[in-house]
């Protein structure tokens, strides 16, 4: 038969039950040792590949970036360059899924931008992912009367579940 107790309970030595039941969530990050045996299953996963093209003028040009090993979803997208664009120059920069953006709108790379200081995209309402999904990014470069960005770059992050 079950006991209640309903006060604060101290024990001066080990609790050694066959079996114990922790109501979801009492167990929180402070409650881990760093050293704790978990199982990866059970983890989240960060996966935060960078790509960077040569310090020269921004090329067209899409390239795989990831292949999703766990479901999860598109924490952020951020593209900038080494040396940004003069005149009218622009490059554009896209994550793709499967095909598809994951942005409401490309990253613009201009004049108005800063060198070495990447711009953040807006990422679309359900950026989450499946087992399988690749993404790729498409940078597209215009050059109108200027000079396009050198050393176009990009950085993505996943979270994966397990």
């Amino acid at each position: 038969m079950a006991s209640r107790l309903n006060d604060d309970l101290v024990v001066n030595g080990r609790v050694i039950p066959d079996a114990i039941s922790y109501p979801p969530g009492s167990i929180q990050d402070d409650a881990v040792a760093a050293g704790a045996d978990i199982d990866a299953e059970k983890l989240q996963h960060f996966h935060q590949p960078i790509y960077g093209q040569a310090n020269t003028a921004a090329v067209d040009e899409t390239r795989i970036l990831h292949v999703a090993r766990e479901p999860g979803v598109v924490e952020e997208f951020v593209a900038g360059s080494i040396a940004k664009a003069v005149g009218d120059a622009t490059c554009t920069v896209d994550l793709r899924k499967n095909g598809t953006t994951v942005l409401t709108a490309v990253i613009t790379l201009d004049s108005g931008n800063t060198n070495r200081v990447p711009e953040a995209g807006t990422l679309i309402a359900d950026p989450s992912y499946v087992v399988g999904d690749v993404f790729e990014v498409v940078i597209d470069g215009t050059i109108g009367t200027g000079t396009l960005p050198t050393g176009v770059f990009c950085c993505a992050k996943f979270r994966e579940d397990g």
